[in-house]
C-alpha cells in the first residue's frame, strides 16, 4: 500500500467536504493554542482540546482503544488514540503532540491509526510549534492516505 503519493486522490469537491467536516474541530485547536500558548506537556493540550470540543458540542472519545481486525478476526491488541471525534463523515482521529518539529515517526503513527481503523480522517496536531499550532489533515480511502 502507498502511504502518500504525489498524486492526490481527493477530488476538489471531496476536499471541500473534508475541510467543512473538520473546520470546527480545527477552530477548537486554534482556541486551545490561543488560551495556552506553547511549552506545555502534550497531555495538557489533549485534555484542553477534549474540553474545548465538548464545549462546542462534539461527541468525543478520549484515549480511545480500538481492536483492529486481522483476516476478519478482532485482535486482542489495540490502538490507543488520543481523541476521536464523531462527525457526519465518520470518526476523526486526533493525535496531539507538543514537539519542536514533527518527524516520520509521528506521521507513521497517524497513518497506522488510519489503516488500523479504516476511519476516513485524521488530524495530526502539534502544539509545540510557533507561532501557532501545526495541523496536518489526512484522508484515508481505498488503501491510500492523502493530505487535504
Amino acid at each position: 500500500m502507498n502511504e502518500m503519493t504525489n498524486t492526490h486522490i481527493v477530488s476538489p469537491s471531496k476536499r471541500q467536504e473534508l475541510i467543512q467536516a473538520t473546520y470546527g474541530i480545527i477552530g477548537c485547536v486554534h482556541e486551545v493554542y490561543r488560551q495556552l500558548g506553547g511549552g506545555l506537556p502534550e497531555y495538557i493540550y489533549q485534555e484542553a482540546l477534549a474540553t474545548e470540543l465538548t464545549i462546542n458540542g462534539y461527541t468525543i472519545h478520549k484515549e480511545m482503544m480500538y481492536h483492529p481486525l486481522y483476516r476478519g478476526t478482532e485482535l486482542k491488541s489495540y490502538l490507543k488514540m488520543d481523541l476521536v471525534v464523531e462527525t457526519t463523515l465518520g470518526n476523526v482521529i486526533i493525535e496531539c503532540k507538543a514537539l519542536s518539529r514533527l518527524t516520520e515517526k509521528e506521521h507513521y503513527q497517524v497513518f497506522g491509526y488510519l489503516r488500523g481503523t479504516a476511519w476516513p480522517i485524521a488530524l495530526l496536531v502539534n502544539f509545540g510549534s510557533s507561532p501557532r499550532a501545526q495541523i496536518e489533515r489526512y484522508y484515508y480511502n481505498n488503501g491510500v492516505i492523502d493530505a487535504f
